[in-house]
């Protein structure tokens, strides 16, 4: 396998792409090593499962314990919105009430509502409003993804 590496100031964060023709054990080792600071550790049933954030369509808090939400499980992880938003935030994670944090990768549509509040409809079929509090921080999170992702392709 051939490695290449380029520093360039300019860049406005660090990025690394990997290129393969086909996923043998060495791609798919080096996917793993780079997805591992991306895990949490969810409880479910005395059973600890390691999930992918990419995995989590949004976070509640519920009688104060912070459950993540897959795509038909329910898994308690061990954080706090905040501390979870301080960590995990630039992968696209956005509070939308005072207990809800959503993944914006999640979303599949939102709908406007007469009230200033916003549905958001999930890939699961799920449907979270966004908090009128939150509605403007929200909306600059999901222009400032959608600029990101132009740019990265």
């Amino acid at each position: 396998m051939e490695v290449n590496y380029y520093q360039d100031a300019a860049l406005p964060e660090n990025r690394v792409d990997v290129y393969y023709r086909e996923q043998d054990t060495e791609i798919t080792g080096l996917m793993e090593f780079l997805e591992a600071e991306r895990v949490i550790v969810g409880r479910k049933d005395r059973s600890v499962k390691r999930i992918f954030l990419r995995e989590v369509y949004y976070l509640e808090i519920v009688d104060r314990h912070c459950f993540a939400y897959l795509d038909h499980e329910v898994f308690q992880i061990e954080s706090n919105l905040r501390l979870f938003l301080e960590k995990y935030e630039q992968c696209g994670f956005i509070q939308i009430g005072k207990s809800l944090v959503v993944n914006l990768h999640r979303i599949d549509r939102i709908k406007p509502d007469l009230n200033m509040r916003m549905h958001l409809m999930m890939e699961n079929g799920e449907e979270l409003v966004v908090n009128r509090a939150y509605r403007k921080y929200f909306m600059e999170s999901l222009k400032n993804a959608g600029r990101e992702k132009s740019e990265a392709h």
